[in-house]
């Protein structure tokens, strides 16, 4: 079996046999409403891989799940007839989107479940933790991994659905050896970079202890699975837009980096590796196609400074709402986010509120006699809440894409807060 890498979290699968399995398929920039982009830039297209599908070239997708640099519903103009695979698991919003936009063939596997595909054993995995730092209620509700055999060789595709050391422990005594362990290295979101209760020297600062507790947890994952070779993966962008200036506090780096901190760490003799955008690697010898280039950090910020920072963003281009239609419409939003709340059975410690030209209005408690011990304030372009309230854009994909700002007193991080933000709609 070999892995041909496009970028992020998108790579193909090719088969002892000549089967072809595209995942995760994000290649235009401006996901994550408008902000997301590639670095090294793409010279894949779309149409490349659709044309690839229509073809039969490539013969099946795996979407991990529902988020846009995995999905990316702006151009998923795929055959709709073409075989995807997908977890069927729980709240199932993945599957919901692709059959409203018309995909008739989806393979349903459900969590530990395996399946034969051509030559492909495809195993997938529902999210191994609710989250691998912080205490959470609800947790991960939308992330999948792959295992995928052919033949002698087998490679773990955990993208975002980082495993847990004991999760590692079992799929090391289910598949015995793992040829490829594609691993999650960075902490893609708004930490720490859209949190203004932090200074500069600060944000540096939590960036650096951010990455090494990613890096750090990356290895004791290794030295449990001890795959022949690991490849740092998913999480791979830099901000284009306006918000270009926050890429250097991203608890995120480049995958050479990434290497050359784990490999020293790493005890169980496995090898990193990097590839570039249509590197091959092939699992049997270890050996990919062609000679690995390392990234350019000067061209990477000379790319941001002078190209991508010009983008404008989808919600850039709207007229400013109704300010008195939107003060109702959040109130609308602040019932039905509680109404979710309560089904859900989520209670936080955090009180909310959102700044709105300077007028705060709080989001929660509901209750006024609830006791809170933290608070954070929500700070948005209108145009983008207008977009978030009608559900032309999400908050979740806000925040990921860095364009919603915090400040957060004291600076402790609830993960269900956020969770519960996501119902902030009408």
């Amino acid at each position: 079996m070999k892995f041909e890498f496009i970028g992020n979290a998108s790579g193909i699968f090719h088969g002892d046999n000549g089967t072809k399995l595209l995942c995760d398929p994000w290649i235009n920039n401006g996901v994550f409403d408008g902000s997301w982009c590639h670095y090294p830039p793409l010279k894949t297209t779309m149409e490349d891989l659709i044309n690839d599908v229509s073809s039969g070239d490539i013969d099946a997708l795996y979407i991990s799940h529902i988020h846009p640099d995995h999905y990316d519903d702006r151009y998923f103009n795929f055959p709709k007839n073409v075989p995807i695979i997908v977890l069927d698991h729980k709240f199932n919003f993945l599957i919901k989107n692709l059959e409203r936009a018309g995909f008739t063939n989806l393979i349903r596997v459900k969590n530990d479940e395996t399946i034969i595909f051509n030559e492909f054993e495809i195993t997938l995995y529902a999210p191994f933790a609710k989250h691998n730092f912080h205490d959470s209620r609800l947790g991960n509700l939308i992330d999948s991994a792959l295992v995928v055999k052919s033949g002698n060789t087998t490679a773990l595709n955990a993208n975002d659905n980082t495993p847990t050391v004991e999760a590692c422990r079992k799929l090391k005594d289910k598949f015995k050896k793992i040829d490829l362990a594609m691993i999650n290295y960075n902490a893609a979101g708004p930490y720490p970079s859209c949190f203004d209760n932090l200074n500069e020297s600060e944000k540096i600062a939590e960036h650096n202890k951010v990455l090494l507790r990613n890096y750090d947890y990356m290895v004791s994952l290794v030295n449990e699975l001890n795959p022949s070779y690991v490849l740092p993966f998913a999480g791979a962008y830099v901000l284009g837009g306006r918000l270009f200036s926050k890429n250097k506090y991203l608890g995120t780096s480049t995958w050479d980096k990434c290497k050359k901190y784990i490999e020293q760490k790493i005890v169980s003799g496995s090898e990193v590796i990097c590839l570039r955008e249509r590197d091959v690697f092939d699992l049997a010898s270890g050996k990919p196609n062609k000679e690995y280039v390392k990234i350019d950090e000067n061209h990477m910020n000379e790319y941001i400074e002078k190209e991508i920072s010009q983008l404008q963003y989808p919600y850039e281009k709207d007229s400013f709402p109704d300010g008195e239609v939107l003060l109702k419409d959040i109130q609308i939003a602040i019932d039905s986010m509680r109404e979710r709340m309560g089904r859900l059975n989520i209670v936080l410690e955090t009180a909310i509120f959102l700044d709105i030209d300077g007028k705060y209005i709080q989001i929660y408690p509901h209750n006024s006699s609830q006791k809170t011990s933290q608070k954070l304030t929500c700070k948005l372009d209108i145009r983008l809440l207008r977009r978030i309230l009608d559900r032309k854009s999400h908050w979740n994909n806000a925040e990921i894409g860095c364009h919603i700002d915090f400040i957060r007193r004291p600076n402790i991080y609830e993960f269900d807060a956020h969770t519960a933000l996501q119902f902030f709609h009408i």
